[in-house]
């Protein structure tokens, strides 16, 4: 593939040196597949196959991956061609297409209401890439458009892998903005780390995560609104790409009624500027299969790239092989029986039942969100503060660094009170706190662990 069409985008423009070198080539798996439609005798994938009755006594006569017999006992609802092959590198297409679909269906985009904006979602996305977790969607991500040295855009209250991934393995560096100012989006902070990034290179790379972790921050629609302008009015200043990678893992666990109702990938996909918003997703949360390690990556694209249809759909074509190339290298492919077993839900269930089964897990973490607020509202101590949450699974409590590290009242904490947290201490960018996972305790304990936090405050 000689990548004609995207090497003319704003696109390309942005990779890395990595992702400008990273493609798949015609390797075991596409003469794999090519073999499986046109071959009649094939010696092509490295996986042993067999007619089930030569190594199962009394089995069909059907042509099987070979498999440990004992093993169908534990799948009695899928085959053993649902989890014993390989699948494809970028993930099977039936399971792709149907996350195409939840993405769709997600941004709450109907016919009916807004039919423009519905066809540009649907066609001027890419067909998402499955990866394993979320985690490895954002290495993707990270590896395809940062070069060493180059700088990153985050909040100062982040993800910590966030920081193993740019700056120990890739080399890269984050620039990190002040998160909140008076219980808001910092929009100033964001603006002037933006100025300072566009100094020294000639794009703008951003990860936003909402509903955040480890704060539970979830912008209102109209702080949304504002981060939207202030990239467009920045990219027209500028006049560099801006690529937002969208870390979704959360999205759907939403409790308030002023938070935005959906990814700011929507709102930033719909533009017409060179803001690329790359959206990071997958079954981890949104289905609650936390092991089962399937991710999604998806690019939202812009139609004055190309000049015609035929040059999008190659240009579609082209960046799928890119990102498959790293899949092939990072990972080879993703889970198998994870994906059948996607693809059986959606098919099966469909979205209707899904929404209504997790609806119950979202009732019962709102509770708990709800009780947690109320309860840490109640602590009456100068020298804590709680940051702005609306989602997510976590609340952030901020320690007055010259009364407590985070590191050692979370020793205290746990030693003294048999209560377990996470503390995040970083002065460099002005965080010292600790954050509360409130989605893995029960509801009838959340009184108790507060008290305890609070006596724990007292005595330190």
């Amino acid at each position: 593939m000689q990548f004609e069409i995207i090497k003319k985008t704003p696109l390309y423009s942005v990779f890395s040196e990595v992702g400008k070198r990273v493609f798949l080539p015609q390797g075991i798996f596409y003469w794999s597949d090519r073999a499986k439609n046109e071959a009649e005798l094939i010696g092509t994938i490295g996986a042993a196959y067999a007619h089930e009755n030569d190594f199962i006594d009394g089995a069909s006569s059907e042509w099987v991956p070979c498999y440990l017999e004992g093993i169908k006992e534990y799948f009695k609802n899928l085959t053993i061609n649902d989890l014993v092959p390989y699948p494809s590198i970028p993930g099977i297409s039936n399971l792709r297409e149907i996350w195409k679909a939840w993405i769709i269906e997600k941004s709450l985009i109907t016919q009916n209401n807004h039919q423009r904006e519905l066809k540009k979602l649907e066609e001027y996305i890419t067909l998402p890439i499955v990866t394993s977790g979320v985690t490895n969607g954002i290495f993707l991500a990270c590896s395809l458009f940062l070069n060493p040295k180059e700088y990153i855009i985050t909040p100062n209250k982040r993800w910590g892998n966030y920081d193993n991934i740019v700056e120990k393995y890739l080399g890269a560096r984050i620039k990190p903005f002040e998160f909140f100012k008076d219980q808001k989006f910092n929009l100033e902070s964001f603006s002037t780390v933006i100025d300072e990034v566009a100094k020294v290179q000639n794009k703008i790379i951003i990860i936003l995560n909402f509903p955040n972790n480890p704060t539970g921050y979830v912008p209102s629609k109209e702080e949304a609104q504002n981060i939207v302008e202030l990239l467009v009015t920045k990219q027209k200043s500028l006049n560099i790409p801006i690529v937002v990678l969208v870390d979704d893992a959360y999205e759907p666990y939403i409790y308030t009624e002023d938070g935005m109702d959906k990814s700011i990938f929507y709102n930033l996909q719909l533009l017409d500027e060179d803001i690329i918003p790359v959206k990071l997703d997958g079954a981890t949360k949104e289905l609650l299969l936390y092991g089962a390690r399937i991710g999604f990556l998806t690019i939202g694209l812009k139609s004055s790239w190309t000049k015609n249809e035929g040059e999008f759909n190659l240009l579609k074509k082209e960046i799928d092989n890119i990102l498959s190339g790293f899949d092939r290298i990072i990972i080879s492919n993703s889970n198998h029986f994870y994906q059948a077993l996607m693809i059986k839900l959606f098919k099966e269930q469909g979205i209707k039942s899904i929404l209504e089964m997790r609806n119950k897990v979202h009732l019962l973490l709102k509770k708990r969100y709800e009780l947690m607020v109320s309860e840490l509202k109640k602590i009456n101590n100068q020298d804590i503060s709680m940051d702005p949450s609306s989602g997510g699974f976590f609340i952030f409590l901020n320690l007055n660094p010259n009364k407590f590290k985070a590191n050692d009242f979370t020793e205290f904490l746990l030693r003294n009170y048999k209560v377990g947290v996470i503390p995040i201490e970083k002065p460099q960018e002005n965080v010292n706190g600790i954050r509360i996972a409130f989605c893995s305790i029960d509801l009838d304990n959340i009184r108790e662990f507060v008290k305890r936090i609070d006596e724990a405050l007292k005595r330190f």
